[in-house]
């Protein structure tokens, strides 16, 4: 129980000290007001302070310039030209920038054209923020712009299909449709003025089969170019083309003759046509009387090199052709490879001093390969036969024959390959 005591004791002296401290504050208010004021302000101005600090504020200007709008518009007219983009600056602290940089608010910049009725006239621009707080517009430049007013007025314009893009070699452009013949061309009336037609694109780049789909209309001048500034009702057309095939396609063969034979000797080892096709086109009639494209002959009459010319291609009455027409034909020539036998004396090295040699078999028959026009130049003395004896005595001995060739010629048979030599003292 005592206990008990002590605790309430304690509690109502804390709370005796709380009332008494809350009152003397309160009397120092209702003395001294300024000193209230003064508190305040020093609180203010350490946030603010202690703000700037941690999250400064930047004046900068926006990255993208961002078109002018008209708002307000007086009925009956319309704004004739286009109005210009503007850099506006902003002062915001840097968790804004950040947030800019990262996409987020919306800045439109207009002018409000409320009660505005000349044909000429500089209008203040005005920005609206939205999707982000604390950013502050601190200048547009510039801040006024040239609004021409002009009459609004409509006219009825015919609508013209045009199909933009190459088709694939073989196919043609057909009838094209649309929903829409006509539109209403709405605007100032200098601009309505100037638009001709209402043209609906369709791309049909590399189709071969007809299609359709829905395309914006663009209103456009005599000249082909688009007119800004006024709107088109409706602004979308059904529109659809016909492709079809107007000839076929065919790879064919190149073909060519080669007259002549080359030099005694040489033979044609190959004929290289490059390329060796063509990709022609023609109706189908023209076309399967057609198996290969002859190039012509090419003479070889005694060459004993390759033979390469440049042909240009000459088609058929009835094709045609998008390739290059020059072709290039190799006709490569050859020497025949032959075998000629030959006998020859065999020569003897490192005989020793004193000593006399005698062979067993006075010449070694030489079986030889090689193009025939060199083997037809050869003589016995381009060819050796060698019997080297270094180091031998007296005796018989059967000693390995070493050849000699011309280069391109190589030795295919040597009988006997070893002779046999017996030497005697002298």
């Amino acid at each position: 129980m005592s206990q008990i005591n002590g605790t309430e004791n304690r509690f109502r002296d804390a709370w005796e000290l709380t009332v008494d401290a809350w009152q003397r504050s309160v009397r120092t208010i209702r003395n001294t007001p300024s000193l209230l004021m003064l508190s305040g302000l020093l609180g203010v101005s350490l946030w603010i302070f202690v703000t700037e600090e941690q999250n400064p504020t930047l004046v900068d200007e926006l990255t993208a310039p961002i078109l002018v709008q008209s708002v307000n518009v007086e009925t009956g007219l319309a704004v004739a030209n286009q109005l210009p983009s503007v850099q506006i600056v902003l002062a915001a602290p840097q968790e804004r920038w950040d947030d800019i940089a990262a996409g987020l608010g919306a800045f439109t910049a207009f002018v409000d054209l409320n009660g505005l009725t000349g044909r000429e006239q500089q209008v203040q621009v005005q920005i609206d923020i939205e999707g982000i707080r604390g950013v502050r517009v601190v200048e547009i430049i510039p801040e006024r712009v040239t609004v021409n007013l002009e009459d609004l007025t409509s006219v009825e314009v015919p609508v013209r299909v045009r199909a933009v893009g190459p088709l694939p070699l073989g196919y043609e452009q057909g009838e094209t449709t649309v929903n829409q013949r006509s539109v209403i061309v709405t605007g100032p009336a200098s601009l309505v003025s100037r638009v001709s037609d209402a043209v609906a694109d369709i791309n049909v780049t590399g189709l071969n089969l007809g299609i359709e789909q829905t395309v914006t209309i663009v209103p456009r001048g005599a000249g082909g170019g688009e007119i800004r500034g006024v709107t088109l009702e409706p602004s979308t057309a059904r529109v659809g083309v016909e492709i079809r095939q107007s000839t076929l396609v065919r790879t064919l063969p190149f073909r060519i003759e080669v007259k002549g034979a080359p030099a005694p000797g040489f033979r044609i080892a190959n004929l290289v046509i490059s390329p060796a096709t063509i990709t022609v086109e023609g109706t189908l009639e023209t076309l399967q009387q057609v198996d290969s494209i002859d190039l012509g002959e090419v003479d070889v009459t005694g060459e004993r090199t390759d033979v390469t010319r440049a042909i240009t291609v000459e088609l058929p009455p009835g094709l045609s052709v998008t390739e290059r027409r020059v072709v290039t034909v190799v006709v490569q020539i050859a020497p025949i490879d032959g075998d000629f036998s030959f006998a020859i004396v065999p020569t003897l090295v490192g005989v020793g001093s004193g000593l006399t040699a005698t062979l067993s078999e006075p010449t070694v028959e030489l079986i030889l390969n090689g193009p025939l026009p060199l083997l037809n130049e050869l003589t016995t003395e381009d060819l050796q036969v060698t019997l080297d004896l270094t180091g031998l005595g007296v005796g018989t001995h059967e000693v390995p024959a070493t050849t000699t060739t011309p280069e391109g010629v190589i030795v295919t048979s040597l009988q006997p390959e070893t002779v046999s030599v017996t030497l005697a003292a002298g």
